[in-house]
């Protein structure tokens, strides 16, 4: 295959620390359908024996070329874009290192991508969630999570976008100029924001990806990302007037304050109560208001305190009723 064929893809993983992980993923594009031209793993600094286990991984698959790219440790979005300049595929495919993809996700995205049209630009996948606990939760594919041609005014609604599903044409990521590195987080919103404003997207309703959730992503605050997330959507719209004359400024702000107001019901219902008031704060400094918002505001006049002493009032009387209702013999 050579360079720029039609329906190439070229699969990026950006690399730090990827083990235990690294293996099932590498191994998952390797075993695509349609075979990706190539695989390049960028390793960003990784101080475990990643690299060393890339190259065994390029050793041992002589039918997918697997190229190993190592680079001081930069961060996540310089890293992909590392891996998209290297890249000579008509497609480039976002894989991360703790997660994997169903052999026939490449197969399928190019089919829709086609049935697309030449203005697509980007083809993402339903997922599922692999939870600590061993659970694989799929997501819903339905609403606004099928997010279909000139879709930018959809992107504001409160919901993921698998990053690792995507495949995005190259020339599209090049005219924009890949990703943003100053994108400490939420890198992927901003990328596809700006997609947005250049072509369709396409989505083929299947779950596809495997998304894994262990400690260490788990670890992130959600307080910290949503800052990110909220100046990716206020810089694209400065950036494109015309869009946000379309669009309306009240819709905008009224999609930022409710994905505020979803991060607090489940901040709050998982107890993250630090996080939960440092995200009415934000609410606050960024004139970010809803009903929702402002009831939320009243739930926070709570003393934690008292809070967590519900709580175990609650637990205990759930205890109490369970022993009554199964007494023992």
């Amino acid at each position: 295959m050579t360079a720029d064929a039609v329906d190439s893809v070229s699969v990026v993983i950006p690399c730090y620390n990827g083990l235990p992980y690294l293996p099932e993923s590498v191994q998952s594009a390797v075993a695509q359908t349609h075979r990706p031209m190539e695989i390049i793993i960028v390793d960003d600094g990784s101080t475990d024996s990643s690299a060393r286990v890339i190259q065994e991984l390029a050793e041992a698959n002589e039918a997918v070329s697997i190229r190993l790219i190592q680079q001081p440790n930069s961060g996540e979005p310089a890293a992909r874009n590392t891996g998209i300049r290297a890249a000579r595929g008509q497609w480039v495919a976002m894989l991360d290192t703790d997660d994997w993809w169903e052999p026939t996700k490449l197969e399928k995205q190019i089919q829709a991508a086609n049935v697309a049209g030449p203005e697509c630009v980007m083809v993402h996948t339903g997922w599922f969630y692999h939870l600590p606990d061993g659970r694989a939760v799929p997501k819903n594919l339905d609403g606004p999570s099928r997010r279909v041609g000139w879709c930018t005014e959809a992107l504001l609604e409160p919901t993921s976008t698998g990053h690792p599903s995507i495949m995005v044409q190259r020339d599209a990521l090049n005219r924009i100029g890949g990703y943003d590195p100053s994108y400490r987080q939420s890198c992927d919103i901003d990328l596809y924001f700006r997609l947005s404003a250049v072509g369709t997207f396409a989505f083929v309703p299947e779950h596809l990806l495997h998304y894994r959730i262990h400690a260490k992503q788990m670890s992130a605050s959600q307080v910290d990302q949503i800052p990110f997330h909220h100046r990716a959507v206020r810089e694209f719209f400065e950036k494109h007037p015309k869009i946000e004359s379309r669009i309306g400024r009240e819709r905008i702000e009224s999609a930022l304050a409710e994905h505020v107001a979803c991060k607090l019901e489940s901040l709050w219902w998982r107890r993250k109560l630090e996080d939960f008031r440092r995200l009415l704060e934000y609410a606050r400094e960024q004139n970010l208001d809803n009903p929702v918002i402002r009831q939320w505001r009243r739930r926070a006049k709570w003393p934690i305190w008292l809070v967590r002493l519900k709580d175990r009032l609650g637990s205990v009387g759930r205890a109490d009723s369970a022993a009554t209702a199964n007494p023992e013999p």
